[in-house]
């Protein structure tokens, strides 16, 4: 029995003391941390939710939605500890761009009145650009985008873009993207220069395994990619060789992932009333 099984049969253990005499039937939506695939096959992503906590385990949150909808949370994913009682608004993960804003195009501004905002088939791009490189609705912003040039510096970026990890919710890309990457920049020598000067991409990130610059490179005499952690030079600095490229999405997250993008974000709207304490008779 998977996790989803687990916890359908949870809430069907306590939901009745959470609906209408008069309802017959409740929905209800899941974040266990694990990929749901929407009606046309994509991965989704659930929108923020917002309702009072009505029931708690170890193992689930229930939040009640609506009169007969629900939303069940994964405890040990919850930002922080929400008490029976409070109304809160949850904010799940969401692919984003390095910018910040939604991969699916929904925190794009209008263009011509009408805007374009991807339902399948969501993906993180690099802000770079070359010849005949599809980015789809990222093309409304490729004016701003970094022109690449060496090969293989394209095949890695590509590669980064298309690879899934977490079985799926996400990919290479995001990685970086979910580790706060900031100063992005790309190493993009001539490719003649390709064994001389690692083509590759830097940034620095911030999280609770790893906080400071990191570099993902191209060795073109062995033909595998590299992660530099930290500033070269220094006796801090470490370097992780002969990457393969299947490999790469999971040696970055053991060097810097904290799992913390995974959670979902809770606002606290309102704190469940405390309970009145009645004195005992003297």
């Amino acid at each position: 029995m998977n996790l989803k099984e687990i916890a359908r049969d949870w809430v069907k253990t306590v939901v009745g003391a959470h609906v209408g005499k008069n309802i017959r039937s409740y929905k209800f939506t899941t974040y266990l941390g694990e990929v749901g695939h929407n009606a046309l096959g994509g991965v989704s992503y659930l929108q923020p939710a917002e309702g009072k906590v009505v029931e708690q385990s170890e193992d689930f949150t229930l939040i009640k939605t609506g009169p007969a909808t629900f939303c069940i949370v994964k405890t040990l994913l919850l930002s922080e500890p929400v008490t029976i009682g409070d109304k809160v608004n949850l904010k799940f993960y969401q692919l984003r761009r390095f910018d910040g804003t939604a991969a699916d195009g929904s925190d794009d501004p209008s263009h011509g009145g009408s805007r374009t905002i991807m339902l399948t088939g969501v993906q993180t791009y690099f802000p770079v650009k070359w010849e005949g490189r599809y980015l789809g609705i990222n093309e409304l912003l490729a004016g701003d985008y970094t022109e690449i040039q060496n090969p293989y510096l394209r095949d890695m970026l590509t590669q980064m873009e298309e690879l899934r990890v977490d079985g799926g919710l996400r990919r290479v890309v995001n990685v970086l993207i979910d580790a706060g990457a900031k100063d992005l920049a790309f190493v993009d020598p001539p490719e003649e220069q390709s064994a001389i000067v690692a083509p590759g991409v830097t940034c620095t990130v911030d999280t609770e395994k790893f906080k400071g610059p990191v570099m993902i490179g191209y060795d073109r005499c062995s033909d595998t990619y590299f992660i530099g952690l930290g500033v070269p030079g220094q006796d801090s600095a470490r370097r992780r060789e002969n990457v393969h490229f299947d490999e790469l999405g999971e040696r970055l997250i053991d060097a810097i992932d904290d799992r913390d993008w995974l959670k979902a974000k809770v606002n606290i709207v309102k704190k469940a009333p405390k309970k009145k304490v009645t004195p005992e008779p003297i």
